[in-house]
């Protein structure tokens, strides 16, 4: 069966897989007419329309359950904390992936499938990445985007490293206590023991627990009701207000922010790949629809407009619609420019939350000493800041600690001049270098000149000593 919606195929076949294609007639050179690309999609019914699967790579085998009894925490059908149309969506990427399906349980164990989550050492999302493995796996962290807050490019990564445990342990206990403490130490334990198998071999106390917590979540979800999938993912273009799309297509705005958090200024980043979002699935059609129709970065004015009813679609307080616009509404056919988003950003203070706070490194501060001003070992500090205990740390630099800040912390001393000093940097100079031609300290060069790391261009003024 065929149906074009503006300019796009959806072709449903006998497999209850879905293939995007543009139509000829539709094609355009310009970047507002910008058609989807080819997608292939793989749903269930009734339809899914989760991207990349395909029928041949759906992998559906259980995981079995290891001495669920022996959890140390409580999971039960009634106490999770994600609904069925989450967990439904969840299934469908796992499995879209090639995955099995049972993963599903695994965000509970580790974020409580609480998308903001932030642990104490730094780990961040449903899936918990930590911001070095996240690079590893290329998923994207900038001022517009941290995938590691993503339901999609976080379960699609998750997905992909659980495979690829697997693959290596040909185990998935194994593979699982390896995405908790690392596969060296998984490795490490298999070689010195004699029982190549999960609860035959030494491994640190918090995975002895894990798996089981994982089994115990796993029979919880396995006994609960499943209900009609609620939750979609669709593509979308670049450059897209994530606002304007709630608007055009009736999804409540604060609903789509928060199965969309990853876009942390609630626009599509500006570049040359598309982007997937989660919206329901009632709505699935006509978001598609509007995304690769809808000016992306301005909303046009409708028959009956107002302020209000605008502020209401868009989720944007009136007021704050009228600063950015004329005072008068502009006629239907018209635009209205949009404010930056307001929304507090899912990454926003996520180490204050979590009971940390920033230091900065000085000269001749070591892992070891930094952490025994809160109490803790090198091993720990390393741990908070995705290092090892052999990094170098450099003056300056910035580090994440957890506890009190000591007194004086984040205080530098500044030595000043009867006139001001200053030093345009040339080629071969560094921060150090400076700070001991001069007598300071690099502290008090990158406080005067408000830099966060000891980085220098050619040609950049630098304030070295104050009246």
């Amino acid at each position: 069966m065929f149906i074009l919606i503006s300019g796009v195929i959806l072709l449903f076949s006998s497999c209850s897989g879905i293939r995007l294609l543009n139509s000829s007639a539709s094609s355009s050179t310009s970047a507002e007419s910008q058609a989807s690309p080819e997608i292939r999609i793989y749903s269930e019914q009734p339809v899914f329309p989760i991207l990349h699967g395909t029928a041949g790579r759906i992998s559906d085998n259980s995981i079995s359950l290891h001495a669920p009894h022996l959890s140390d925490l409580s999971y039960s059908p009634d106490g999770c904390p994600a609904d069925s149309g989450r967990l439904r969506l969840l299934e469908a990427l796992l499995r879209s992936q090639g995955a099995p399906s049972d993963l599903v349980a695994l965000p509970w164990v580790e974020s409580s499938y609480y998308v903001g989550d932030y642990s104490r050492v730094g780990a961040a999302g449903p899936w918990q990445f930590m911001s070095g493995t996240a690079r590893h796996f290329r998923m994207n962290m900038t001022d517009e985007i941290d995938e590691r807050y993503s339901w999609t490019a976080s379960t699609r990564t998750a997905s992909n490293y659980l495979l690829y445990l697997n693959r290596m342990f040909d185990d998935w206990h194994l593979a699982l206590a390896a995405y908790n403490c690392g596969e060296g130490v998984v490795q490490r334990a298999l070689s010195n023991s004699e029982r190549k198998e999960y609860g035959m071999i030494e491994l640190p106390g918090e995975t002895d627990a894990f798996v089981p917590r994982y089994s115990a979540a796993l029979q919880a979800v396995r006994q609960r009701e499943r209900e009609e999938p609620k939750l979609s993912v669709v593509i979308v273009p670049p450059g897209l207000d994530l606002r304007l799309l709630a608007a055009e297509s009736g999804i409540d705005p604060d609903e789509l922010a928060e199965n969309n958090r990853g876009f942390l200024r609630e626009v599509t980043p500006i570049g040359q790949r598309n982007w997937e979002i989660v919206v329901p699935s009632d709505k699935a059609a006509i978001a598609f629809q509007a995304a690769w129709s809808i000016s992306r970065d301005r909303y046009t004015v409708k028959n009956g407009d107002s302020w209000v009813s605008v502020g209401e679609a868009t989720g944007i307080p009136a007021n704050d619609l009228m600063e950015v616009n004329s005072s008068s509404m502009p006629p239907p056919g018209g635009v209205l420019l949009l404010p930056e988003s307001g929304r507090i950003p899912v990454n926003s203070n996520a180490a204050v939350s979590a009971g940390f706070f920033q230091y900065t490194v000085r000269s001749g501060d070591s892992l070891g000493g930094i952490g025994a001003l809160v109490g803790v070992s090198s091993r720990e500090v390393a741990l908070w800041n995705d290092m090892t205990t052999a990094s170098t740390i450099y003056p300056g630099q910035k580090l994440l600690l957890r506890g009190t800040p000591p007194e004086g912390s984040d205080s530098v001393t500044i030595l000043r001049a009867t006139s001001e000093i200053t030093h345009t940097v040339q080629a071969g100079d560094s921060m150090w270098a400076l700070a001991e031609e001069y007598g300071v300290s690099v502290e008090q060069i990158m406080e005067l000149n408000n830099k966060d790391s000891a980085a220098l261009s050619i040609g950049e003024n630098l304030i070295i000593k104050p009246e």
